[in-house]
């Protein structure tokens, strides 16, 4: 067992098949213990939180242990540390959408309660409820790092979402972001935050360095 432990916690709209590549990818390009807990978001923050928690307590013993979120993965690791704060948290990398993050809302709107639920159950109305907001921000004493992605995903482009919404939505009061001790702009778009060898790389790099 290596000193370090990275951990990965994808959004609700990471097939395995993007999970595995971006699990694979720290694997060859860093030197942590790299895991990507397989949490049950469709329980909601609160449920996968939970999930996590006891994914943590099985993993315990290592010096420091970083986290790369995305989008949800973000507010189930400030739900769990909001109950049970890690200690020896290490670097944070998180991944934003201020378009993307319309997405469980236009999803609600057009297609009703009874099919979002059954897209993506508790998580599709926890990502456009105003509480996700309130939970604190994970506090780490190490540099975190901020990517927000500017690109339009192919179901947010479906919804109804351009390019042109990015700083609409990015300087909304509701799109709260945590005060990142560097911050990324990347060009890519949700689809591809998970397969873009540059901006793995870029992440890893932050990882190591502290700087993107």
């Amino acid at each position: 067992m290596r000193n370090e432990a990275l951990v990965i916690l994808p959004g609700i709209t990471a097939s395995p098949e993007k999970q595995a590549f971006v699990e694979n990818y720290f694997r060859a390009h860093t030197d942590y213990d790299v895991y990507l807990p397989r949490l049950w978001q469709n329980l909601g923050i609160r449920g996968a939180a939970r999930q996590l928690q006891r994914f943590m307590a099985r993993h315990a013993g290592y010096e420091r242990v970083p986290f790369l979120t995305y989008i949800s993965g973000g507010f189930i690791l400030r739900c769990m540390l909001w109950r049970r704060p890690l200690p020896n948290i290490g670097r944070l990398v998180h991944v934003r959408g201020p378009i993307q993050e319309q997405v469980p809302g236009l999803v609600i709107k057009k297609h009703g309660r009874i099919a979002a639920f059954m897209i993506k159950g508790l998580m599709m109305f926890d990502l456009s409820a105003p509480w996700r907001n309130q939970l604190p921000f994970a506090a780490t004493p190490h540099p975190q790092g901020l990517v927000i992605e500017q690109g339009v995903a192919k179901l947010a482009a479906e919804l109804g979402l351009k390019p042109e919404d990015f700083d609409r939505f990015r300087n909304a009061p509701e799109f709260k972001i945590p005060a990142a001790d560097e911050t990324w702009l990347a060009a890519e778009s949700h689809d591809e935050v998970y397969t873009s060898k540059a901006l793995l790389g870029r992440m890893a790099g932050f990882f190591k360095t502290g700087k993107f």
